[in-house]
């Protein structure tokens, strides 16, 4: 079932994706990138939701948490900013429509992926707490395209909230 995400992403990336102009909006990706790396590593031994292969190609890949993560940032999430950053318009009420729109994609997907068992959450983790996540993510991945520095600024009372709230204890890390 993760293959075939990906796949559906790929295709995704072909028909919708602005990639003439990826160069503009490459920091955000690695913006992107660098938060999911952080969170894999730090929260390795505290995880918050773990992918699990379902399906007969995910088995014969011997895919696992690690390598469907990484599938993730390779492939999804290159293709959400091609698509959400390269198609984004600089009309207000449209970006609004385009936060909504990525919110619910990320929100059917994430719910689906939940329901077969190929997303599974832990520590307080919900699907409730996955689209409000959504709602901060993808504003902020438009505040980094606009003005980095800000978003960077923002990020740190965001985990630190997030660490707070799900009292991650001080001893998961190394």
């Amino acid at each position: 079932m993760n293959v075939m995400l990906f796949i559906l992403y790929i295709f995704i990336g072909w028909k919708f994706g602005n990639w003439k102009d990826f160069n503009k909006y490459y920091s955000t990706l690695l913006f992107l990138i660098i938060g999911d790396f952080l969170y894999q590593f730090i929260l390795f031994n505290h995880s918050m939701w773990e992918f699990h292969p379902r399906g007969s190609i995910d088995y014969s890949l011997k895919l696992n948490h690690t390598l469907i993560a990484l599938g993730k940032m390779l492939i999804q999430y290159p293709v959400t900013i091609a698509v959400f950053l390269g198609r984004m318009s600089s009309e207000r009420k449209k970006q609004v429509l385009m936060i909504v729109l990525w919110i619910g994609i990320y929100a059917i997907t994430e719910g689906i992926a939940h329901i077969t068992g190929v997303l599974i959450y832990h520590n307080g983790w919900n699907i409730w707490w996955d689209i409000a996540f959504n709602v901060m993510m993808f504003p902020m991945l438009l505040l980094h395209y606009k003005r980095p520095f800000i978003a960077w600024i923002l990020v740190v009372p965001i985990v630190l909230g997030l660490w707070w709230i799900f009292d991650v204890p001080f001893y998961v890390l190394k």
